[in-house]
């Protein structure tokens, strides 16, 4: 073995020590960024907290604090949700049972049975209903399937933000050693995360609100049971983009259509159809083009970034990518301002 090859072996070994590494922690890197980005919104709070007890008491209590917030009500929504669909399976096999459109008494009503009544129609009708059950039974194997790694994931996410919340200032100083920028570079850049990580949790958080409290309105107009847990379903579910809320809305409307055409009911149609249009115009919009703008405005990033981002990370990475992707697209476009120079237009100067 020749000297020269000798001074690249621990080169190589270190190098293929980061790859192996790597190898070993992608399948958990969205839950450690969610987790540091939880660690990074709460650290404020944790903080304060540990002026009054130690570090360790502090990030416990906020970890159990944020599992509360979102088993509790989570409980609340997937029992309901059960017992609803339970209901409406129940009563869909009833209808099956009788026949869909026996009984109806308006036009509207009777043309759709006309139609239905004929063989090769009917013979489509069952064969997408045959597909839509399975689809539904895959779907929850899926699901079920799905749950050990979904559980793992919120492992992760906790025990990560565990760990930030004590360790989060001596990680920013080893970040601060690798990345080897100047202390006012650092720091700008750090200042941008947060405003950025703000801008984006901000908009996400407010939007959601709004839209729950949009949503449980309308569900009140238009005279549905139980606005009020609706809307905070919905308020939790708009924290999906552009299918969050419609989620609930969406199938509530169609159902209260079809159950006005089964019962020839012309005031079960017009509600059904109003809470579309009024969910529509009103909770579902408010997603597309609201938040980008809070959060482009708040972040002091331009609108297309958010939008692309947004967009960008759900292809990547699923449901976390709403939150990743923005992030990421941002702190790239603060990291090129950076080298640049754009950072000194804020008043920073180098040393």
């Amino acid at each position: 073995m020749s000297e020269q090859f000798k001074k690249y072996v621990p080169l190589l070994f270190f190098g293929l020590l980061l790859l192996l590494s790597f190898l070993i922690i992608r399948p958990l890197l969205e839950s450690l960024f969610l987790g540091a980005i939880l660690a990074f919104v709460l650290y404020p709070l944790h903080r304060k907290l540990s002026s009054k007890i130690n570090k360790t008491a502090s990030a416990l209590l906020i970890c159990f604090l944020v599992l509360f917030l979102i088993l509790v009500p989570g409980f609340f929504i997937v029992k309901t949700l059960v017992q609803e669909s339970s209901i409406l399976m129940v009563t869909a096999k009833q209808k099956l049972a009788v026949g869909l459109f026996r009984g109806c008494e308006n036009n509207f009503c009777q043309a759709i049975q006309e139609i239905t009544n004929v063989p090769e129609v009917s013979a489509q009708v069952k064969v997408i209903s045959e597909g839509i059950k399975n689809l539904i039974l895959k779907r929850g194997t899926e699901f079920l399937y799905g749950v050990p790694r979904f559980m793992m994931m919120v492992f992760v996410i906790f025990f990560s933000l565990f760990y930030f919340l004590i360790g989060g200032l001596a990680f920013l100083d080893k970040l601060k050693l690798i990345l080897g920028f100047p202390i006012p570079k650092f720091e700008f850049i750090i200042k941008r995360m947060k405003e950025i990580t703000g801008g984006v949790v901000y908009g996400y958080f407010i939007v959601a609100l709004i839209q729950g409290a949009l949503g449980a309105l309308g569900f009140y107009m238009f005279g549905l049971t139980m606005p009020l847990f609706w809307g905070v379903v919905m308020a939790f579910l708009a924290l999906i983009p552009y299918l969050g809320t419609g989620l609930i809305w969406g199938p509530a409307s169609v159902l209260i259509f079809l159950e006005g055409i089964f019962q020839g009911s012309n005031a079960l149609i017009l509600t059904g159809t109003g809470l579309f249009i009024y969910s529509f115009i009103f909770v579902g919009l408010l997603d597309n083009f609201i938040k980008p703008k809070l959060m482009a405005n708040k972040a002091n990033i331009p609108q297309p970034i958010i939008m692309v981002g947004i967009l960008g990370g759900i292809m990547f990475s699923g449901i976390i990518g709403v939150i990743l992707g923005p992030l990421i697209l941002s702190l790239t476009i603060v990291l090129i301002d950076v080298h640049f120079g754009e950072w000194k237009k804020n008043g920073n100067k180098e040393l």
